[in-house]
């Protein structure tokens, strides 16, 4: 068990007594992960909700992921009143496979996915489908791509996309050390989500963006569902504002890509191939050769031809030759796949009935995610008269006071003027999971958190911004427009407490 400290304020001073919570928020600091373990304290007994579980790995090697779990069962009583897995990524859900034995010790009382993991919707069913195609895709270029011959000079660039690729292929499952196409990759999360949902029995929903919900068995507590879209487009953008749709540009190369991967990762002939295929995939891949017949060279009849042709097949040329061209997309591909899967999460807004304040929990949502937020009017009824108000993701955003910052504050994953700049709460509160080490170790660097998003959630919050792998910012990272005494008065109360193993929120 991870030695704890003694529990001390960010600022100073000791812990407040917990008694006077209404929600107390643990982020776990297992590394390059999620795993968040609210409590609300708003009715006769605790209530306890478990966002998440997974890690990708921790430069801290005393917080270990059986340790996270054996804190969640001590803290909960082995009882989890809800349980919200976000999305298919494996430092969301890798604990549930990892730790499974502590979870079957654990009674779950019901389960929350984002209706993309309900294999009754049509919608989710085609959204799985496409996101299936991208990872056999993906991993079968890779393959191809690990055994292509390297044009001198371009060993660096080609050793970056390969890592590359496989650093972002790590999010759906364990990669191999061999080949990675036919591995089974995504298997492994997927066995984490089938966990999940079948953890409360039937008592599992699959919510859809604009329902809002005010449950029983939580006092004082209204959910708002902000997304995943209920739409390819908004799913498959991940640029700026105003980009171009990608969805449509996107499925077409993913069939040609997909074609020719399976072709350069198996070991026949085209003519083989060919004989493998079904009629209308075998005239489509056809279809998409780039040469006519007259003008190929096929792989396995070069001998003929290289004493006539031998400066074309000299190792100092291969350069100049096409054969591998098409491989070219697949690092794209692999971020494609990655950003795609991050825009399905299940995100949320919690409020607390009684004062409007928020907890906002978008999970790793992306561009197309967050905008399509403002899509929704949610319409409340409070107070004994029941009068009905209406309540949009601005309203929200406004109220805001914890904000569980989107997939380890990487540069694409919190929006600017429809998200955080809408963010006005005197006494916002950032948390990031993140272990910035583990992050710069991949290839190349991934720079969570990202330099310009930390400096404004600095000053946004006056440094109350509240890091796994770090704990609390220092005073040299105090933003030059947020003045001394603004910063030490903000840090000074923040109500949060910073252990070994965990970082506290308390919400009273």
């Amino acid at each position: 068990m991870a030695v704890r400290k003694q529990a001390k304020r960010s600022g100073g001073g000791t812990r407040r007594d917990r008694g006077a919570a209404k929600v107390r928020i643990r982020m776990y600091r297992q590394g390059l992960g999620d795993c968040f373990l609210v409590s609300f304290f708003t009715g006769d007994d605790a209530v306890h909700m478990l966002i998440d579980c997974g890690t990708l790995g921790t430069d801290d090697k005393k917080v270990k992921m059986v340790d996270v779990v054996a804190d969640i069962a001590r803290e909960t009583g082995n009882h989890l009143d809800l349980l919200i897995a976000t999305h298919e990524h494996r430092d969301h859900v890798s604990g549930f496979n990892s730790e499974r034995e502590a979870f079957d010790e654990m009674t779950v009382d019901r389960v929350w996915l984002a209706w993309t993991e309900d294999a009754k919707d049509s919608l989710a069913r085609d959204i799985s489908k496409y996101r299936r195609d991208l990872v056999s895709t993906v991993a079968a270029a890779l393959d191809v791509l690990e055994h292509s011959p390297v044009a001198a000079g371009d060993e660096e660039s080609m050793q970056r996309t390969t890592s590359g690729t496989r650093e972002l292929l790590g999010f759906v499952g364990e990669v191999p050390d061999g080949p990675v196409f036919g591995a089974g990759l995504a298997k492994t999360v997927q066995e984490a989500m089938s966990y999940v949902t079948t953890r409360a029995g039937p008592n599992v929903s699959f919510l859809k963006p604009g329902e809002v919900m005010e449950p029983e068995w939580l006092p004082g507590v209204r959910f708002y569902v902000l997304g995943p879209p209920r739409s390819k487009e908004s799913i498959a953008r991940m640029g700026e504002h105003g980009s171009p749709d990608l969805y449509a540009l996107t499925s077409q190369y993913v069939g040609d890509l997909a074609r020719c991967a399976r072709f350069g990762a198996g070991s026949n002939a085209l003519n083989g191939f060919l004989d493998e295929l079904a009629p209308q995939e075998r005239e489509e891949f056809v279809r998409g050769l780039p040469f006519d017949p007259r003008f190929r060279i096929e792989d396995h009849e070069t001998a003929p031809w290289r004493d006539r042709f031998p400066e074309y097949f000299s190792d100092e040329n291969c350069w100049r030759r096409v054969d591998q061209d098409w491989l070219a997309a697949t690092g794209e591909f692999a971020l494609q796949l990655d950003s795609y899967t991050n825009n399905t999460s299940l995100a949320l807004a919690i409020e607390i009935v009684g004062d409007g304040r928020v907890l906002l929990f978008p999970a790793d949502a992306q561009l197309g995610h967050w905008v399509s937020w403002h899509d929704y009017t949610w319409r409340v009824e409070e107070g004994e008269g029941r009068r009905q108000r209406n309540v949009t993701a601005a309203d929200l955003l406004a109220n805001t006071v914890f904000y569980k910052v989107g997939h380890h504050a990487s540069h694409n994953a919190t929006a600017s003027r429809r998200g955080l700049e809408l963010m006005q709460h005197d006494d916002l509160v950032a948390f990031i999971p993140v272990d910035r080490k583990v992050a710069m170790r991949k290839t190349p660097p991934w720079v969570m958190p990202a330099e310009a998003l930390y400096e404004r959630l600095l000053e946004k919050t006056r440094g109350r911004v509240y890091r796994s792998d770090i704990g609390s910012p220092e005073d040299d990272q105090r933003p030059d427009s947020v003045a001394r005494s603004a910063w030490d008065e903000a840090r000074q109360g923040a109500p949060v407490a910073i252990e070994d193993l965990f970082i506290d929120y308390e919400l009273r």
